[in-house]
């Protein structure tokens, strides 16, 4: 079901990997548009009660291209492990595999 999974290194990635791909990325965090969207639009006072926004936030334009963890956050510094490890469960779900604990 997976071709890759790349992992990335550094606060913002190097996009040229996924260049020609259409994928929407917010101008202001280089994160996903509709989750930055999200995160923009939510009011945690503590960064520590966040959740995850939902598989839906982290679709793109490509047919089954997501970006998760930390680089989905772009420039947004509030990402958190436990978020990334959420992430994780429901983009396998969506995708009909078996979610991580």
């Amino acid at each position: 079901m997976v071709d890759r999974a790349i992992a990335l290194t550094g606060y913002v990635g190097d996009h040229t990997i996924y260049r020609q791909l259409q994928v929407h990325e917010c101008w202001m965090t280089s994160g996903p548009m509709k989750l930055s969207a999200a995160l923009l639009a939510s009011s945690y006072v503590d960064c520590l009660d966040q959740t995850s926004q939902g598989a839906d936030t982290l679709r793109n334009p490509e047919p089954d291209f997501f970006i998760l963890g930390a680089k989905s956050y772009g420039r947004n510094s509030t990402f958190l492990m436990r978020v990334g490890w959420e992430q994780v469960g429901e983009v396998l779900s969506l995708l009909g595999g078996t979610p991580t604990q």
